[in-house]
């Protein structure tokens, strides 16, 4: 059984309450100007004004989800010159693990300092606890539609964001197991795609259908949803030339482990570009702190347009 990503997901649920309280600073979708305020006389103390929520580096985005039929939320980290050019940057998009929030690679890591060195914006979006698949035992819970459709049309909108060869996509635990998933699926919408410790055999893995809610979002074993989201299967009918570069990485200590190894096999096998790297740690946000930079050096060896500082 996978005995650490279980016990992380329990632990967190004692927790996740707290973290999905909504923010009282989160931007509504389109946030006011701020107004004008009269100027201090010569003898006043000076006053912070607050930095308007459209000029911030990173901003928390509400906006509706036509899919879902009620509000999401999503963060945005963007490039420290932002604001001082009008260039369009490529985009990576996070996924956070099971009983995580958008605001969880924040919350658990340095993302942000890691990011000043590269030129892209990074979108960390809600999943709740749906491994971004459309539910196959509840027909308004589309979740992966949800993120196809409505929130990178969102970020489009909203952001200067380029597409296609400059888009990437990454996650955590099963966030890492979704953006593997999704870029076998859709072949050409993600140049990249990153797993932090993903377990990428879930669907036909017995074990996980033991697993809290898995049988709510993946339906009874060998259902259709089972099949049509095993990137196993996804691999194995991949063409290598329109196949997204895959990322792997996962703690020597994490059960996860195999799953990757086998899954590189695979890769490998079918000629598909990847990069597998491991750290020592277990299924835990210490071992992720560690795997983010590489993953982030991979993405821009892999890409261009996102320029580092330090590539190797």
């Amino acid at each position: 059984m996978h005995k650490n990503f279980f016990s992380l997901s329990l632990a967190l649920l004692l927790c996740v309450t707290l973290f999905s309280l909504p923010s009282s600073s989160m931007a509504q979708a389109r946030p006011a100007a701020p107004a004008a305020t009269p100027a201090a006389s010569p003898a006043a103390s000076p006053t912070h004004m607050p930095q308007p929520e459209s000029f911030k580096r990173v901003q928390d985005i509400k906006f509706f989800s036509k899919t879902l039929q009620r509000e999401m939320p999503y963060r945005v980290i963007l490039p420290k010159d932002y604001f001082t050019n009008e260039i369009r940057y490529p985009v990576l998009y996070l996924v956070h693990g099971y009983t995580g929030h958008y605001r969880s690679f924040e919350a658990h890591s340095n993302l942000t300092r890691y990011l000043d060195r590269y030129q892209l914006v990074v979108v960390s979006i809600e999943a709740e606890n749906s491994w971004l698949v459309n539910s196959a035992t509840n027909p308004k819970e589309k979740w992966e539609d949800y993120f196809l459709k409505d929130v990178i049309a969102d970020a489009q909108d909203r952001f200067r964001i380029n597409g296609g060869d400059a888009r990437a996509i990454a996650g955590i635990s099963s966030g890492g197991y979704a953006a593997v998933n999704l870029a076998l699926k859709y072949p050409g919408l993600f140049f990249f795609a990153g797993s932090l410790s993903g377990p990428l055999d879930a669907p036909r893995n017995p074990e996980f259908d033991k697993f809290p809610g898995f049988a709510d979002v993946f339906g009874p074993a060998a259902s259709k949803t089972h099949t049509d989201n095993d990137p196993f299967l996804l691999a194995e009918k991949a063409e290598p030339q329109h196949t997204s570069f895959i990322f792997m990485t996962c703690g020597t200590e994490d059960d996860d482990i195999d799953s990757m190894h086998k899954f590189s096999d695979l890769l490998r096998k079918k000629h598909i570009a990847y990069e597998m790297t491991e750290f020592p740690g277990e299924h835990e946000w210490s071992t992720w702190e560690k795997a983010i930079p590489a993953m982030l050096r991979s993405l821009a060896r892999q890409m261009p347009d996102v320029v580092g500082a330090d590539l190797r």
